[in-house]
């Protein structure tokens, strides 16, 4: 009986080795990357594109991945999606909010792996290093001397939308806060703006607002009125000449060399002088950041060859010749991402598609 016993542990161990190797990592032999770009792409630009492939596999070589790489074009973002979650493409190139739908309707199924950056504003740079506080960007935008310039020293993921408002009317903002938008006509982009106005409506969601196109917005109700104003930098003219009473825009649109030269002409200023636009408006709030393009990977490749993809990517933009390549999308480098950055992106999401 021991005997039998004996045998039945070792064959039970064994098929216990063997169950083991069959759940280890077996990365594909060739690796399929889709964009899909937001504009047409010629010829030139697409023999850019394909030269990624070798120089992506040189990198990955060098890391120890003989592995072949396909780039294509795919139809849409959620062609690229369906492939994706079915396992057909291994990486794609997703918007923030894209990453979101899939990882909220095909859960586990795709990690972020890489989000493009851009310089950061100064107002985002204390003592060094870059800081994610609202309240400290916010009290270094309105400081003395900010002049909504960026450093390109500094690179961040994300950027934010701001709520503006003039000089004058910002007492009202410091006591009750954004609360005292309810009620106020407000200048804002088309509805498909991420700045301009989806992430302000979550923002106003977010503090029992919502967005109306009624000339008398219901204050008790947590009404506002906006008015869509084509262009961000327009929309703070229109606000410096009391058209409206606030603006949301990106952070910050009030840098801009000509764009404000009509009203600063008809205010006596020298035009170029965009300092004034500045010092005659004050930020109130920012929404959550809006995360920066990513490139993600299904989640069954090895973590070794995601390692390695992200770092072949970082290198290769960083040359002349890939940087070219990856203006299909105007990136200008990468920071390797989590997932967790994310976690705004899904409740937008969820904002979104409520019903």
């Amino acid at each position: 009986m021991k005997k039998i016993f004996l045998l039945f542990m070792i064959a039970l161990f064994s098929v216990g080795l063997v169950a083991c190797g069959n759940d280890e990592v077996k990365d594909p032999e060739t690796l399929i990357i889709q964009f899909v770009p937001s504009s047409s792409v010629d010829s030139a630009m697409l023999t850019k594109v394909k030269s990624l492939e070798e120089m992506l596999e040189a990198k990955l070589l060098e890391a120890g991945f003989e592995i072949n790489v396909n780039i294509s074009i795919g139809t849409s973002y959620a062609s690229v999606i369906e492939a994706m979650a079915s396992g057909q493409v291994h990486v794609g190139f997703l918007t923030a909010q894209q990453y979101a739908f899939i990882t909220t309707e095909y859960p586990g199924k795709a990690n972020v792996l890489l989000t493009s950056v851009r310089n950061a504003y100064k107002a985002q740079v204390v003592g060094g290093e870059i800081t994610e506080d609202p309240a400290v960007i916010i009290a270094n935008a309105n400081g003395a001397g900010y002049d909504a310039t960026t450093d390109s020293a500094y690179k961040v993921s994300s950027y934010y939308s701001m709520l503006l408002v003039r000089n004058e009317d910002y007492a009202e903002y410091q006591t009750n806060g954004i609360a005292a938008l309810a009620g106020k006509h407000v200048g804002t982009q088309s509805v498909t703006s991420g700045s301009g106005f989806v992430y302000p409506s979550f923002l106003l969601g977010q503090n029992d607002m919502s967005f109306v196109t009624t000339e008398t917005p219901n204050a008790a109700n947590g009404e506002v009125r906006h008015t869509v104003i084509g262009g961000h930098q327009n929309s703070i003219v229109a606000l410096l000449n009391n058209e409206v009473d606030a603006v949301f825009t990106f952070f910050d649109a009030r840098y801009h060399a000509t764009a404000y030269n009509g009203w600063l002409v008809s205010q006596g200023f020298t035009e170029g002088d965009y300092q004034k636009v500045i010092d005659a408006t004050k930020v109130v709030a920012l929404t959550t950041g809006i995360y920066n393009d990513t490139i993600s990977t299904i989640s069954s490749l090895s973590d070794e060859l995601r390692e390695a993809l992200a770092d072949a990517f970082i290198a290769v933009i960083a040359t002349e010749e890939g940087y070219a390549a990856l203006q299909i999308y105007n990136h200008s480098g990468y920071l390797k991402a989590n997932d967790e950055d994310y976690d705004g992106e899904r409740e937008l999401y969820q904002f979104l598609n409520q019903d």
